[in-house]
């Protein structure tokens, strides 16, 4: 297994737009790896008081605009 992380832990929370639409915003707030066994190991970053809907989604690769 590796050292980096596979998945991203992202709070998620929903907003109406302009037009009145429901969206949602992603905020990357941790890490998080499959181990060998299946299981999950997360990591919140330090600091942080989150509360809510959470999703662990794969990580993507970052391209040039990405920041």
């Amino acid at each position: 297994m590796s050292n980096k992380p596979t998945h991203d832990i992202l709070l998620a929370e929903n907003y109406t737009n302009a037009n009145g639409e429901e969206k949602s915003h992603f905020t990357n707030i941790g890490s998080a790896w499959v181990k060998d066994t299946g299981t999950i190991s997360c990591e919140v970053r330090e600091g942080l008081a989150v509360s809510g809907r959470f999703v662990i989604m794969p990580r993507r690769e970052k391209s040039e605009g990405d920041s």
